[in-house]
């Protein structure tokens, strides 16, 4: 038995970086590996001084979708994911900074990367949707205030990769000068930002999007707008990570604008212009017509009550979860379902039942769940979802601006789910339709993978799209296959992605085969222990030699019991735009 459960800190990693990249997770998952590690004293002490004599950076390059242009030509965003270590002292970082409130809580205009504190286990920052919702409800009641006025959307081109490091830095250096932060810990960011530096000098990039520390770096260079300037504008100001909204009279806003503009340009920042179709104006009572967007409907079954009863289910259960995984396929869902025996069983039983009951989540049972009661709830939404998602579609036909704002996110909300639920010829449909819509692109492609199971398409797109589909796959058992693929490091590393996963592949072709790829087809072996890229290096030491990789079975059993449900076709998927 391992004992006492993993410290918070190893599991608001584990959380976080699971949302973010499943390369990371991995790395995260070999290095926990190692029981000692776990502890919360282990990365406050041997995760940070490990960090600190870093002399050289363990960032790793992966290629994310990020859109196609009019000539479908696809551009990619580049996404630097930090070794295991790192993201450990990250969130050692992250949590000395909640301890100061006063310097690193949210502005009440900012509604992005809150930090997680106290006993929170679920990330180093709360769920993005936390946020999203409380702007939601505060542009709400602007509007109300400002019946006859308007609403604008800006965003910032190109957030991150555009903020200089050394404004960055100044940044950094103030907050920890106001907080009174120990040396060690002023250090700690210093050494993060530093490694990022060094990344830069490569690559001509600024503040990289990735490591987690960059969201608080990014909120700190904004402090001046965001608590100086915000309160003084002529209109109301709300900003969400590179979104700002606009509310007010249309001559408060464009002085707010201009004030915005100026202060952006200091940064080295620039919003995107008027005709850009990421400027959206509309009236406030236009708005209010998408009031309660975010409002849950009085269904018995909606998707959290799914997974809520899924993971009551598997902690009580455990011992159930292959049958339940049979159930699902036999009905055409593609659920993935975690292997909780080792996290449930380590423990007595009523030191689970006691614990349990303490969680909202546990408490908020109100009936016996039972396979057949999942089974009832899935097919339930998916009926339901299908019904919502063509409702959409036939709205899109001739919607524009804020109506097309409104639309998309819903469409990819029920498109990610039904993923999980639909048939396969089902889906091939859907995946037609949501094709016509540009903004759907990769939802479309995702749909189409999964229910094809070719991922020739999905590959070219990056790792994110890779992952995406591959989870679903990996549910659904079926076969996949790939015609052929480039030798380029988006595709390499998409291919490693659905390797890792464990789908199984026929090919006629033979693939080339760089060290990402090796590893996720074969585990480590002694040539990955000498690489040169130090992030290959030190995932293949923590892997280990071992007789075949263990990454399949590392993404389908808990960490944890209070690792969160990670759905990729809906994480993934939510949006490509940003930061």
């Amino acid at each position: 038995m391992r004992g006492a459960r993993p410290g918070k800190l190893a599991v608001r990693a584990v959380n976080q970086y699971r949302n973010r990249e499943v390369i990371s997770y991995l790395g995260l998952r070999y290095y926990l590996d190692n029981s000692a590690a776990q502890n919360d004293e282990w990365a406050r002490e041997v995760a940070t001084q490990l960090t600190l004599d870093r002399t050289s950076p363990t960032l790793f390059r992966v290629n994310h979708f990020k859109d196609k242009d009019n000539r479908r030509v696809i551009h990619h965003r580049p996404i630097y994911l930090p070794g295991p270590n790192e993201s450990l002292a990250e969130a050692v970082l992250l949590e000395e900074c909640a301890k100061h409130p006063q310097v690193f809580e949210n502005p009440t205009c900012l509604y992005s990367y809150h930090l997680s504190s106290g006993t929170d286990r679920s990330g180093m920052f709360a769920h993005y949707m936390t946020g999203l919702k409380s702007r939601h409800q505060a542009i709400a009641e602007a509007c109300v205030d400002c019946p006859n006025g308007e609403v604008h959307y800006l965003d910032i081109k190109s957030f991150y990769p555009s903020l200089d490091l050394e404004i960055v830095e100044r940044a950094w250096n103030r907050a920890a000068d106001r907080a009174g932060m120990r040396n060690r810990y002023r250090d700690l960011g210093l050494a993060m930002i530093s490694m990022q530096a060094s990344q830069a000098e490569n690559t001509g990039d600024n503040l990289l999007v990735g490591p987690m520390f960059s969201h608080l770096l990014a909120n700190l260079a904004l402090r001046e707008l965001d608590v100086g300037i915000s309160p003084s504008l002529a209109s109301n100001y709300f900003r969400y990570v590179d979104d700002i909204t606009l509310v007010g009279s249309k001559a408060s806003i464009l002085e707010s604008k201009q004030v915005i503009s100026g202060l952006l340009e200091d940064l080295g920042l620039e919003l995107h212009d008027d005709a850009s179709p990421k400027h959206i104006q509309v009236s406030t009572k236009k708005w209010l017509e998408g009031r309660y967007d975010f409002s849950q409907g009085e269904e018995s079954v909606s998707w959290m009550t799914l997974i809520g009863d899924l993971k009551r289910f598997l902690l009580k259960h455990p011992d159930q979860q292959p049958g339940l995984e049979d159930a699902f396929q036999s009905e055409g869902f593609r659920i993935p379902v975690k292997d909780y025996s080792e996290a449930a069983y380590e423990r007595g039983f009523l030191e689970n039942v006691v614990d349990y009951a303490k969680r909202s989540w546990f408490r908020a049972q109100v009936r016996e769940v039972t396979i057949q009661t999942l089974l009832s709830g899935a097919k339930e939404l998916r009926s339901r979802y299908a019904r919502s998602f063509a409702a959409l579609l036939q709205l899109s036909d001739t919607a524009s601006g804020y109506g097309r704002k409104r639309i998309v996110p819903k469409m990819r909300y029920f498109g990610g789910r039904l993923i999980y639920l639909l048939p396969e010829e089902g889906l091939a449909e859907l995946a037609l339709q949501a094709n016509e819509m540009p903004e759907l692109l990769l939802t479309a492609s995702v749909m189409d993978a999964v229910s094809s199971g070719r991922l020739d398409d999905v590959v070219s797109l990056g790792t994110n799209a890779a992952q995406a589909a591959a989870q679903p796959l990996r549910a659904s058992g079926r076969k996949c296959s790939l015609e052929s693929i480039g030798d380029d490091a988006c595709s390499q590393q998409s291919l490693a992605v659905a390797e890792l996963n464990g789908l199984k592949l026929s090919t006629e072709e033979p693939i080339p085969s760089n060290e990402i790829v090796r590893f996720a087809r074969k585990g480590a072996d002694r040539e990955l222990f000498r690489s040169k890229d130090g992030f290959m290096r030190e995932l293949a030491c923590l892997h280990g030699l071992h007789h075949g990789p263990r990454h399949a079975k590392m993404l389908t059993t808990a960490f944890d019991e209070d690792e969160e449900f990670t759905f990729d076709a809906i994480d993934q998927l939510q949006s490509s735009d940003s930061p």
